[in-house]
Order: C-alpha cells, then structure tokens, then sequence
C-alpha cells in the first residue's frame, strides 16, 4: 500500500455523528467549504450549495423544532414516552452538533445534467469530509428524516428547484468507528 497521504486520508476517514463540545471555527468550515468547491464537475457547472445553520442560531434552533415534530408525528406507532424521547432525540441531535450543512444541487436543464450536478456535489461531499478528516474533525453524511420537512426549503432559503443531496452534521469524533470494505475482487472486474 501507497503511504501517499491522500489515500492514508481516504482509508482512514469515517462517517461519525457522536461529537465532543470542541466548537468549528468559522474560519476552519470556510476552508472545508472551499475544498468542496474543488470537487471535479462536467461543464464546469459548480452544482453544490452549502446551507450553514450556525451553532446557536435561530434557524438551526427552527429546523430542530421542525425536526422533533416531524419525528412525533411519524411514529405513532410508539407508546407515548418511547415517542417523546425519539423525537426529543431528533431535535438535539441537530442542536449539538457542532458543525450542521445543508447540501443541494442544481437541477440543470435535463436529466444528463440533473445527474452529473448531482454526481459532482456527491464529490464536494467528499472533499469536505477529507479536508475536515485532515484537521481532526468528522462528518457524518445524512438523507434521513432532517431532510425530509415540509416547508424546509422556504425556512433556510433554499430555493425550491434545488435538489436535496444531505446534511452534514460535523465535530471532533467522540470516538473514530472501525471500518472494512469487501476484497478489490469483489467489486472490480478486469476485462
């Protein structure tokens, strides 16, 4: 194996959503932010948007509010104490997060373009959770119930042609989960 840096981040990078108190600078997600906006993209399109609800602040306080009641109401199938704290769970869950973005993508003109914005902004993703791995930090990829709340879109000024791609919820790692992928042989095929 390569001892290149890029692919020891790459191999050792994790998805995490359990994060200690240690706050994100604003500077710090800036430059996460710019090398997002690095990620390759056919037609120089530049597709992603970044929604940055900061810690503290009254629409990421909103969007948890919006959270919580979308849980409680999904899930009347639970008895009443189990269906508070799951969405109690929801809403503090997007409170504490240290770091919380929203990620959507430009439509474009046809379904070609439709999918290589996407593809693009899956990419932007990527560089972002690199180059927060690289400064000790962690990101954790969602497209669950957050992403999902009526009226969202008007709430964080996001235009309704847009297309959802996650969230991003972002910290120090309260602890760095173990990881495997499946053989090379598996997956690739020589032809």
């Amino acid at each position: 194996m390569s001892s290149n840096s890029v692919l020891e981040a790459i191999r050792t990078r994790r998805t995490v959503r359990d994060y200690t108190d240690k706050p994100i600078s604003r500077d710090l997600l800036t430059g996460w932010l710019e090398a997002a906006c690095w990620a390759p993209n056919h037609r120089l399109t530049e597709p992603w948007r970044f929604i940055v609800l900061e810690h503290g602040g009254a629409k990421r306080e909103e969007v948890a509010q919006m959270c919580r009641n979308h849980s409680f109401a999904t899930s009347e199938q639970l008895p009443e104490p189990k269906r508070n704290e799951t969405a109690d769970a929801s809403r503090d869950e997007i409170l504490s997060a240290p770091g919380f973005v929203y990620v959507y993508s430009l439509v474009g003109d046809d379904e070609v373009t439709r999918k290589e914005n996407y593809a693009a902004t899956s990419c932007a993703v990527q560089n972002l959770s690199l180059a927060a791995h690289a400064d000790g930090f962690a990101v954790g990829w969602s497209t669950g119930r957050a992403t999902q709340l009526e009226g969202l879109a008007s709430v964080i000024g996001a235009d309704e042609s847009w297309e959802m791609v996650g969230i991003l919820f972002m910290g120090e790692p309260e602890r760095v989960p173990r990881a495997q992928r499946q053989p090379m042989e598996d997956v690739v095929s020589w032809i």
